[in-house]
Formats: structure tokens, C-alpha cells, sequence
């Protein structure tokens, strides 16, 4: 009793550090210092942030020492004004911010009267000289010019995370270790964060994202790969944040098509090492549209987002399998000794080679069984859908709120097996999150964010049976390069709600920005999965099955129950930003 009372008092502590933070998770900071042509400071200069899509401003005040910080700002490209009594107001155009990133603009006022002109300069490159961070980000423009691959229908195709791969120290995955997503620093990809606009978007049982974004939804992609703060110590890997796009002033819309078939394509392969030369079904025709615009203009925006992308293809297995041909099916008939039920399983789910392979044959008690390739097209599909729809609402010059829904949902079907073992497959996901941004002063601000995310995935086996079990096996023959049987790692499935709450605080002072947050996340999982649930068993040769012998490798679960359970998390931060050129300090708690 007195342990779980330290462990609420606790709790309510990390709530109390949490009322004191400006997390970079889906915005940046801009800072800066005004000064006058002579280098000296301009205390409490007035300085103003419009976005030039939406005209939404911000306002802020030089503090003593002439520095100034706007916090909260959504990734775009703003106008930036400086102004003080007895100075000409400076401008700078087109400056860009950028999520998780602190960008870094000096303004020079010169003296002169109150009707002097406003000096207006296009801005230069942003450069945070205030963190040690190493970030690569990809505008939205990039995201959709820049060719990508894995953009096709469904929950594995990575899509604008792919613009990874061109930053230095990623690589793709494949023998680095287990896991979805590219390499980061040589680390395996189960060591990666991915968010979409700070929401937490991992999958928790097989990693990499749980709900994937079109490319035309997409504002800003960024990468984190080290030196990163502490409101990113979930993981030690890349921290890959999504940020989706909003609408402006203006109407905005697109319509997008990708098409790709069968008359487009060469002969797989895998097809044409089973002597199939004609092109076998492959049918794409991925589209969608977006539109964006204002309810209320320079007050509420909307943007939303849909694609569709139904494929339908004609589905072959990875390798070349043999399997008795006609002929030596009729042989295996008459021959005496054999297990008639084996026998009988096997040519009712294993399809009938045309043709001998040259003069390959098995022998089964004494006599050589003719064997040929099999010829495996079976039919598949996918329908997948992705929707996005975003709202941003300026209460005042204080208030901002904004919501966020993500939903993907895909039927497709499991063709890792002979085609008599494919099954369907339900995958469903969504991502919503309500933010409330609120300045009490120019040197104090709060963000408060709530989220919630559900996946639901449903892998099953079909009706198949095999007399005497109770569920139908994963019959492996050596000899013949076949596998009889569902796919090996189904039944699978899972029911995960994520519930997450963050509240971050920044206060400045003097030369110095202080932050505090908290981050709490209650997860309750419902998974099934056990390996080997319906036994594993490997023949050396196809005879040993037909006579009903042991295999020489044979192992099955004592039984398979749903994993449920709850998982609560929580972090919390504090962190101490200093004006440009001067040193950070951050450090980090997870629970």
C-alpha cells in the first residue's frame, strides 16, 4: 500500500512539471536578437509573424537584452516585422520554419522618423544555432516532386518516410536486424520514432508506423537522427515526424491518378520460372484528390484528403515447388503400404503439375514418381483507402486550436501459400488529436495536446482441415521444395487503443528559455499470436509423409491464449534553451 501510494504521488508530480512547455514535435521556434546599426540591443522592440498563406498572426517583444522568440509556429513560410519608436521597421520575406527545427533570424533597425518606409529583405537560409541537432527536412513540395517507391496499397509501404534514404548516416534495413523502416546510424529499425505531427504513430507489434499518410496530404516529412531533445527519448533511432498539410486563404484543391497494368510490364521471374510467358493480372489504378481552404477567413482552415488504390494482380509463390504429376498420381495409387489418408490430403489441396521437369522423379518404395513444377497463379487483391482531414481554428491572437484524423483501411488477401490455403486479411486504423495552443505573455506560452489511436488487425487461417487434427499443419518436403499448408505465422491478430496526453510549457527569461512537459500514454493491447500454434512438421523426403513416418523435425505449442494487458508510460522533461551561439542543457525522465 505504501509502495502504490509513492507511485500516485509520483504521478501527480510529473502532472504539476507538466502545467509548467513548447515541444518542437509539430512546430518550430524562430529567436533572434534587434539591434541597431551600431550592434547595440533594442529592448522591447515590437516584432509580428503573419503566415503569407493564411494571413494568422503572432505577435512578440523584444526582452531586455533585444532577443525574442515566437514559439508554437506551424511549419510554412511567414513574413517577419520588427518595429520601434524612433527606428525604421525592418522585414524579412519568405522565412521559412520548419518542424523540430529552431530557426535562427537577426533583424537591424536603423534610426529614423514614425512615416519611415519599411525596409523589406528576402530572408536567407534558416540556421539554428541554438541546438546541436542533426535534421533533415523535406517540404511538401519535395514530397510530392521527388520520386518515391513503396506508394502503393497498404500498412507496410513506407511512402514519404523513403526520403530518408537520401540523408547521410540511413540506409535501408535489410541486414541490419529486425524491424520496419530504414537504418539509422547502423541501428536496427525497431529503435525508431515515428509521429505524425507529435502523436505517437508506432506500431508495437512488428515497429515502423501504424497509420500511413498519401503524399499529397503531406507539409512537411523531417528526420532526427542524434543530439535530438528530450521530448524525442523514446527511442534511440531516427525520429521520423509527419506533419500534414492545412489549408489558407485561398481554395486549394488537386486530383491525382497513378496507373499501372499488366500491358505496362515485363514477366516476372518468379512466373517465368514456372514456364508462365504470358503476363500474368496486374491492375493498379491508385487515385485520389485533396482540398483545402478557409471557413472562416484569416480565422479557420480545413484541408482534407483521400486515395484510393485498388490492385488487383494474379499471385504466384517466391520459388519454383514440384509436386507428383498426373501420372504420378496414378502411380502412387497403386502402390501398397502407403497412408491413404496422407495421400488423399495431399491431392486434395496440391494442384497437378502439366509436365514432367525433364526426368526428375521421387522414389516411393521402390518406384520413381515423376514430379514437375507447379504452375501456381492464384488470384489477389487489395482495396486500400487513406483518408486525412485537418481543421485550424485562431480562437484570438492567443488561442490556437487544431485537430488532426488519419484512417486507413485495407481488405486484402494472404498469398503466402499454395492458393488453396489464401486468406482474407482486415487492417484498420486511426489517429486523431486535438491541440490547444495559448500565449499568457510574450515570454510565456502552453501547449496542450490530447491523442488517441486504434489498429485492428485480423489475420486468420481458412476452413481447411486434415483428418485427425484439429487444425490443418505446416507440412514441409525437402525433397520437392514445397510447403503444404496456411501461411506459417497465421492465426495472427491484434486490438491496440493508445490513449496519449502532452502538455508542454516554454518561458522565457532573459537570454534563456526554459521548458517543461510531460508525456502520458495508457495503452491497452489485445494480441494473438503464437508460433507453430498448428505445428510445424519437415520430411526430408515426400516418402517418409506417405508411409506415415515420424518427421525428422516436429514441434507444435501446447496451446495458444490472446496476450491482453495495459501499458502505461510516462515522461517527463526539462530543458533549458539559451539565445543563439549559447549552450543547452536537457535532460529527461521515463517512467
Amino acid at each position: 500500500m505504501k509502495n502504490h501510494s509513492c507511485v500516485v504521488l509520483f504521478s501527480c508530480l510529473l502532472t504539476v512539471l507538466a502545467g509548467l512547455v513548447s515541444g518542437q514535435a509539430m512546430d518550430g521556434n524562430l529567436v533572434g536578437s534587434i539591434t541597431d546599426s551600431s550592434g547595440a540591443s533594442i529592448a522591447g522592440a515590437n516584432l509580428e509573424l503573419e503566415n503569407m498563406a493564411t494571413a494568422v498572426k503572432q505577435a512578440a517583444q523584444a526582452n531586455e537584452l533585444g532577443v525574442y522568440r515566437f514559439t508554437n509556429v506551424p511549419p510554412g513560410r511567414y513574413r517577419l516585422t520588427a518595429s520601434m519608436q524612433g527606428f525604421t521597421s525592418a522585414a524579412l520575406e519568405n522565412v521559412a520554419v520548419e518542424a523540430n527545427r529552431v530557426a535562427t533570424f537577426n533583424l537591424t533597425l536603423a534610426v529614423g522618423a514614425v512615416a519611415t518606409t519599411v525596409e523589406v529583405r528576402e530572408s536567407t537560409a534558416a540556421i539554428d544555432t541554438t541546438t546541436a541537432h542533426v535534421t533533415t527536412s523535406y517540404s511538401g513540395r519535395q514530397v510530392q516532386q521527388l520520386p518515391l517507391t513503396g506508394i502503393g496499397a497498404g500498412p507496410t509501404n513506407l511512402g514519404v518516410i523513403n526520403l530518408s534514404l537520401l540523408s547521410a548516416g540511413v540506409s535501408s534495413s535489410g541486414g541490419v536486424g529486425y524491424g520496419t523502416g530504414p537504418s539509422i546510424g547502423g541501428q536496427r529499425p525497431t529503435n525508431n520514432n515515428f509521429m505524425i505531427e507529435g502523436v505517437d504513430n508506432n506500431n508495437r507489434s512488428v515497429t515502423g508506423p501504424q497509420v500511413n499518410i498519401s503524399t499529397e496530404a503531406v507539409a512537411e516529412f523531417t528526420l532526427q537522427q542524434n543530439q535530438f531533445s528530450a521530448e524525442f527519448g523514446h527511442s534511440t533511432g531516427g525520429q521520423f515526424n509527419t506533419i500534414l498539410r492545412t489549408g489558407g486563404n485561398g481554395i486549394h484543391g488537386a486530383l491525382f491518378e497513378y496507373f499501372q497494368n499488366r500491358n505496362l510490364n515485363a514477366i516476372d521471374q518468379a512466373f517465368k520460372r514456372q514456364g508462365i510467358t504470358a503476363a500474368p493480372r496486374y491492375d493498379q489504378n491508385r487515385f485520389g484528390g485533396s482540398v483545402g481552404g478557409p471557413v472562416v477567413k484569416n480565422k479557420w482552415f480545413y484541408f482534407g484528403n483521400y486515395e484510393y488504390n485498388p490492385l488487383g494482380l494474379a499471385s504466384t509463390t517466391a520459388g519454383a515447388q514440384l509436386a507428383p504429376t498426373a501420372d504420378g498420381l496414378r502411380l502412387l495409387d497403386g502402390i501398397s503400404g502407403i497412408s491413404r489418408r496422407n495421400l488423399d490430403a495431399f491431392k486434395q489441396f496440391t494442384p497437378v503439375p502439366p509436365a514432367q521437369l525433364g526426368s526428375r522423379t521421387v522414389p516411393v518404395r521402390g518406384v520413381n514418381v515423376p514430379i514437375g513444377v507447379l504452375q501456381v497463379v492464384g488470384p489477389a487483391f487489395s482495396n486500400y483507402h487513406s483518408y486525412v482531414v485537418t481543421s485550424d481554428y485562431h480562437l484570438s491572437d492567443k488561442d490556437q486550436i487544431r485537430a488532426r484524423y488519419g484512417y486507413n483501411r485495407q481488405n486484402t488477401v494472404e498469398t503466402r501459400a499454395l492458393p488453396e490455403f489464401y486468406t482474407p486479411v482486415l487492417f484498420r486504423v486511426h489517429i486523431a488529436s486535438l491541440s490547444e495552443f495559448h500565449t499568457f505573455s510574450p515570454n510565456l506560452a502552453n501547449e496542450f495536446r490530447v491523442a488517441y489511436n486504434r489498429c485492428v488487425e485480423d489475420r486468420p487461417v481458412g476452413p481447411q482441415q486434415f483428418p485427425g487434427l484439429d487444425a490443418f499443419p505446416n507440412l514441409q518436403f525437402n525433397d520437392l521444395s514445397l510447403i503444404l499448408g496456411p501461411f506459417g505465422s497465421y492465426p495472427q491478430g491484434s486490438r491496440n487503443n493508445n490513449i496519449q496526453l502532452v502538455n508542454n510549457v516554454n518561458w522565457t527569461r532573459g537570454r534563456h528559455a526554459l521548458k517543461f512537459g510531460y508525456d502520458g500514454r495508457k495503452q491497452n493491447s489485445s494480441n494473438f499470436f503464437v508460433q507453430r500454434v498448428r505445428g510445424d512438421y519437415v520430411y526430408t523426403t515426400f516418402e517418409r509423409y506417405l508411409l506415415d513416418l515420424t518427421p525428422e523435425f516436429a514441434q507444435r505449442s501446447v496451446g495458444g491464449f490472446p496476450y491482453i494487458g495495459n501499458h502505461f508510460q510516462h515522461y517527463v522533461r526539462r530543458r533549458r534553451m539559451a539565445t543563439p551561439s549559447q549552450p543547452v542543457f536537457d535532460t529527461g525522465l521515463a517512467v
